[in-house]
Parts: structure tokens; sequence; C-alpha cells
């Protein structure tokens, strides 16, 4: 879908942006893929999320994720050029999570060699999840109102330092055996009943940020967590995302709105991509401020 600047945005599933808000953006959503026991399904389209983490809870198998390939971005690229796009923007998870970046550069790059005038900025946002989507949200509103590329870049640049996930998980189990477990892997094999509260540090890879020895203290730790990380806002963006954790979500979501009274907060459910990687049970928050 294109706006009315002639200027495309592009991310993958994994940025969880909300359908109604993609439409109403003019973002388009490329699917990361997921093999569950081999068996390949696309990211939101034939698995939902609450499919996956049911069959998680059930069954011990094998899930795995991949990034979007080279001729995905190639052809998401090419289909923006001949839809009007001048200028196209994409903004891919963090290249320390996934090879989404390094795909779309190589598609990038491919295109260019193609159509030498072609304008394309792969964006690595050093995130995933609801930070990811929120910095997408944020530049496709700054592009449809007309400010200028190089000036978008500039302020998501600046920006994603400024945005991070917040997330309690069940279990360590899921982030271990996807190898994407950063530095909290000091905790694995514990045989205390450790809780890690976790983030996505500068360097776009998790990291702990509090451990916990009950589950009692996870909505207040992680709202602690969020005014510690967000002090002197001007203005905010929150979600509070959950895998399969509904009424959960729906608490912290009560406490995050009292501390952030005026603020509008979505619910938003781990997209399958991701919640692979944690497991059921999470619980989070992901915030983008200026």
């Amino acid at each position: 879908m294109q706006n009315n600047n002639a200027v495309s945005v592009i991310t993958g599933s994994a940025a969880q942006v909300p359908k109604v808000t993609a439409e109403a953006l003019g973002i388009d959503i490329l699917p990361l893929l997921i093999y569950i026991d081999g068996k390949e399904y696309h990211d939101g389209i034939d698995i939902s999320p609450g499919e996956l983490y049911q069959r998680m809870r059930l069954n011990q198998m094998e899930v795995k994720t991949a990034a979007p390939t080279v001729g995905q971005y190639y052809q998401a690229f090419k289909n923006s050029i001949e839809g009007g796009a001048k200028e196209i923007l994409c903004v891919t998870l963090s290249s320390k999570l996934s090879a989404d970046y390094s795909s779309a550069k190589n598609a990038a790059n491919l295109v260019k060699t193609e159509i030498p005038e072609s304008k394309i900025f792969v964006f690595d946002s050093r995130r995933a999840a609801v930070p990811q989507g929120l910095l997408t949200i944020e530049a496709a509103e700054r592009l449809n109102a007309g400010q200028p590329m190089e000036d978008v870049l500039t302020y998501l640049e600046n920006a994603w330092q400024k945005s991070s996930l917040i997330a309690a998980l069940d279990t360590l189990e899921y982030l271990n055996r996807g190898g994407r477990i950063g530095q909290v892997a000091i905790y694995v094999g514990s045989t205390l009943r450790i809780l890690p509260i976790v983030y996505l540090n500068d360097e776009g890879i998790v990291a702990p940020a509090a451990i916990l020895r009950g589950k009692n203290k996870i909505i207040p730790t992680l709202v602690s967590q969020l005014k510690k990380r967000t002090e002197g806002y001007q203005k905010i963006r929150l979600a509070v995302m959950h895998a399969d954790a509904l009424e959960r979500a729906e608490e912290l979501k009560e406490a995050v709105q009292e501390a952030f009274p005026l603020i509008n907060i979505l619910i938003d459910e781990f997209t399958p991509v991701m919640g692979a990687h944690t497991g059921p049970g999470l619980l989070g928050l992901g915030y983008l401020f200026e």
C-alpha cells in the first residue's frame, strides 16, 4: 500500500504493527517464517499466536524461525517501486537477533544494481517486537506528514535508544534453546526458582534487568523498570505484550495506566515468531519515548 508521498514503509511481522495501523499508514508487513517440527508457517498468516502457545504448552516440539528471505525483500521492494514509490524505508529486527537486516540489505543492493536510481533505506532498529513496531509507526507518521526521508532517518538514529522492551519470562528454556539468550545465559541451569526480567540493551541483545524469586513481584517490577527507563519523558508510546497470558496482561495494563494515566496503552499478543524464542507465559512492556 502506498501513502500520498510516494514513500513506502516496510517492516517484518516481528514488529507487531497492528493490522489497522499498518493499513492506515501504508506500512507493508512481511511475514517471518516459523518451522514447527519442520513444517513451515507464515507468521500471523497461517498460524495465530494463541494456537502456537497452546501447542507449546501441550507438546515438546521443535520450533525454529527465519527472517524473510532476500527474495521476499527483493519482491517487496520491486512491488513498491512498481506501485510508484520514489523512496522506500525498511525497518528491520535487530541484526544481533536475526538475519532480517542482512536479507533486506542484500535485496536492496540487488534492486539498486537493476534500478540504479532506486532509493531504498534499510534501518537496523536494534530492537524487536513492540519497540521495532513503535519506531516503524513513528517513522511512517512522519513520512506521511511530509517530513523528508533524511530527517526521518536522523530521528530513527536518535530514537531507537529511547525504545526497548522489558519482559518477564516463565522460563529461560526457549531463549537458551534458540541461542538468543545473550547475557542472561549465566542464569541457565540455576537450581533456584529464578525469574529474570529481561530487556533489549543498546547492542540489541537480551540482557537481565532484574532478578526475581517470585511471581507476585513481576507486575510492580515491570512498572518500576518502565518508570526508571522513561524518566522525564515529554511524549511516550506504550504497549503491554503477552504470550498466552491475557489475564496477567490486563492486570499489568491497569498498573501501568495508574503510573501513566493519560497514555493510551494497547495490549498486544506476542507474535508467534517472537514467542517461539520466549515460550508461553511471557509478560512485558514495549515503549518509545521522547
